[in-house]
Formats: C-alpha cells, structure tokens, sequence
C-alpha cells in the first residue's frame, strides 16, 4: 500500500490553512526505476534505468494514460477556453429574447459575458460550479433556471519539462492528469529520477508543490494499486502548471526557502549547504525546529528524518549528509506568519516624524 504524506502551512486569519507540500509513495513494481549513478548510490535506491526498462517505463506510462479515469467535471475553465451555455426551460416563444444556447469564448481576464447574467468570472470554476452560478443569476428572471455548461474547445496549456523525450508546452485538448502529460511528453528518459514535480499557483498566488514518486506511474500492468495511488497517477493537471522529471541525483528542497526546486548532486552536501542551496532559510518564515527530510530506504519504505536546525545551526546535532531523492521541507512558522503579515502591516501604517500641528 502506498503512504501518502501531508504538511500544511496555517494561514493566521483564513478559514482554510493552504497545503503546500504532498509526497506520494507507492508500492514496489517489478521494473527497474532510474536512480542516482553507482558512485553515490545509497541503501536501498533502484540501480539507474537501462534502455529496455526505460522502454518498459514508458509502456506502462501509456498503458496507465490510456485508462485514465479523469472526469470533465474536474477540468477547471480558462482564458480562450469556448463555452455554450445551455438553459433547457426557456419556453420557444421567449427564446428570441432569451436564447436557450449561447457560445461563449473567455476573455484573457478569464471572463465571459452572458446574456442578462451580465459579466462572470469563470477562470478556474469547473462546469458545475458555473453551472451553480449561473442558476442564481437567471432566477431573477426564470423560475427555477435549468442551466447547462460545456467546453466545446479547450485551450489551456501545460509546460512538462526536465528528463522527458518531448519537453514543451502542450495544450489541454480536455480534462488530463499527471501521467497524461508526461505520455504526451513521449515518456521519460534513461536520465530521470525517481520524482516527478508538479508546480502550481493557487487563486492569490502562492506557490504549491506536489511531488509524485515514479513508481507510482510506473506500475508495469498500467493499472493503480488502490485509492491513493488511483490519486496521484489522476491528479488533473491545471492551466499554468509544470510538470517536472528532474534527472536522477537530484535533491528537492521546499517550503521556507528563498529558491525552492530541485538541484542537482554535484558534490556531497550536507543539510546546511543543500540549503544555503536552495538561496537559503527565510529567517521571517521558517519553522527551524521542525524542518524534515524524506528519504527512501527501499522500494516501499520512506523514512521521515525530523530535524532541529537551530540544534544544527548551534554545532548541539549533526548536519546530516544529504542524499540523492531527498525532500527537504522547511515548514512556516505560524507565529511568525502572523507578525510578518499582520503586525508587520500594522507597523507599516504608521508613520514618524513631528507631531502634527
């Protein structure tokens, strides 16, 4: 059975905390996996692809596309996107007035104009939430509004890049996942690792991350394993995201970092330097007594290493070696969230100088 692990940062002030970090590791296959080179392998890790598993990668890649389950319902509408709206019991005699069909295409700004509904921001509703929307508008005039919506042309895009066959920007000719995109990018190559990255902005801008363990998508029967798997591989992609496959030897740092990404093994890092890395520790945000390393132990075991930085930082506890596939996660601080948000905000208000007269 996979493990599927959560963090999440607490917005102070806001109903719903943001997640912003999601591993994903899945059961072991009988195919091999690319991994770092014989020189820094680890216990545990996969030996690198051949070229006949790579093949066999990218069969089951396709296979697994193939039978992908995603809906309509969970494509989220965008800029140029073209939808016919539908309402089913306008009565022929007033469909003059009111038309029972209209097509609609979404302005960049992602909105459209609906007749008597008046200008709606559609960008990043699904189908059904429009549907929603458009019922309460249209009851002023219609009782009881029978309401319908559907993409006929999809126009958003999706970068996949790293080590794919096909790196670009693909468009979304419908609802796609994860695993679709990189079939589209022709499968991985003999260089991958065992990660792949998926980035994206939320509705106020703030970057989310996911990464996906390869095994996931490389079930050689093309079929998940259970629900968690089946959620992983059939995570819809979005417009704007970037599906990445970072070459084999590679580290992934996260969170409260000034440059978040994946890096590359060049040399042995410990955990400090794997940070000053990544542009180092946000000292504003960061959580130092809860930053966590993931590393694989073996095909089906991931081992969750809890670190206290400021332990690091004061020479009282190891800098741990970093390892090729890590995840490294700096959490946010909620206390420190909330003064530099709020506090900070209020400060800022206030100006100094002479007293007024």
């Amino acid at each position: 059975m996979s493990t599927i692990y959560f963090r999440e940062r607490i917005v102070i002030g806001e109903a719903i905390s943001k997640r912003w970090f999601l591993l994903a590791l899945a059961t072991s296959v009988a195919v091999g996996c690319s991994a770092p080179p014989a020189t820094v392998m680890t216990p545990g890790t996969v030996p690198p692809s051949s070229s006949s598993s790579v093949n066999e990668i990218n069969q089951s890649l396709s296979m697994a596309a193939s039978h992908s389950t995603n809906s309509t319902a969970d494509y989220r509408i965008g800029p140029d996107d073209l939808i016919q709206v539908t309402i089913y019991n306008i009565p022929e005699q007033d469909a003059r007035v009111t038309p029972r069909a209209v097509i609609l295409r979404v302005s960049q700004d992602g909105a459209i104009v609906v007749p008597l509904a008046g200008t709606i921001t559609v960008k990043g509703m699904t189908t059904s939430q429009l549907e929603q929307e458009l019922r309460i508008k249209y009851e002023k005039y219609i009782r009881n509004p029978q309401v319908g919506v559907l993409v006929t042309e999809y126009r958003q895009r999706v970068s996949v890049m790293g080590a794919v066959q096909k790196p670009g920007v693909f468009d979304l000719t419908g609802p796609k996942s994860v695993i679709d995109m990189i079939a589209q990018a022709g499968g991985i190559t003999e260089r991958a690792g065992n990660q792949v990255h998926l980035y994206r902005q939320d509705a106020q801008g703030k970057r989310q991350t996911a990464v996906i363990d390869l095994l996931v998508l490389a079930n050689p029967s093309g079929q998940v394993t259970d629900n968690k798997d089946a959620a992983m591989v059939n995570m819809p992609v979005q417009a704007g995201d970037v599906v990445n496959v970072p070459q084999a030897g590679m580290y992934f740092v996260d969170g409260a970092v000034r440059k978040p990404g994946s890096y590359p093994m060049g040399r042995s890092y410990t955990l400090t330097q794997a940070l000053a890395v990544a542009g180092g520790v946000d000292n504003e945000l960061a959580d130092y007594s809860s930053v966590s390393i993931y590393r694989r132990r073996g095909p089906t075991n991931v081992e969750t290493i809890a670190v206290d930085l400021d332990s690091v930082l004061a020479r009282k506890s190891e800098d741990l070696q970093v390892q090729p596939d890590d995840v490294i996660v700096v959490p946010t601080s909620s206390a420190k969230y909330f003064v530099k948000r709020f506090v900070g905000t209020i400060i800022s208000g206030f100006s100094i100088g002479p007293p007024m007269r």
